[in-house]
């Protein structure tokens, strides 16, 4: 049998299409991690592994979005993980009166602060606006 009859065979066996209700994610989920656990797939199984993961993740995407955490929130958050202090972002931020208004919500990062926040702790400036 072919790569195309056979992939053909696959997709007539259950004939993919988009998700839109939570049954039919986890059984697509369960046939992706039977095709991912497999331990020798055929190229027809490739491709439609392929598909089904993209159906997984676009239903993901709409289903599953995580909102972006606040920037002081996640200031904090990275503080807290790279054990810097207060004491340790002033000196990066400049001054010990800037740092508390920014920790407190009384101040916005200026694009200085950003970019040596991105920096020092290698994220993307994003997270920070």
């Amino acid at each position: 049998m072919t790569a195309t009859a056979a992939y053909k065979q696959l997709l007539s066996e259950e004939l993919p299409h988009a998700l839109h209700a939570e049954h039919d994610y986890r059984k697509y989920v369960a046939r992706v991690e039977e095709l991912v656990d497999k331990k020798k797939r055929s190229a027809a199984e490739d491709r439609y592994l392929e598909l089904l993961s993209i159906l997984v993740e676009r239903y993901e995407d709409e289903h599953d979005a995580v909102d972006a955490p606040h920037p002081l929130a996640a200031l904090r958050e990275l503080m807290r993980a790279k054990g810097v202090s207060q004491s340790e972002l002033s000196r990066l931020l400049g001054s010990s009166g800037i740092t508390s208004e920014i920790l407190s919500g009384k101040r916005p990062l200026s694009k200085t602060h950003i970019r040596k926040l991105s920096n020092t702790f290698n994220v993307p400036a994003d997270i920070f606006i």
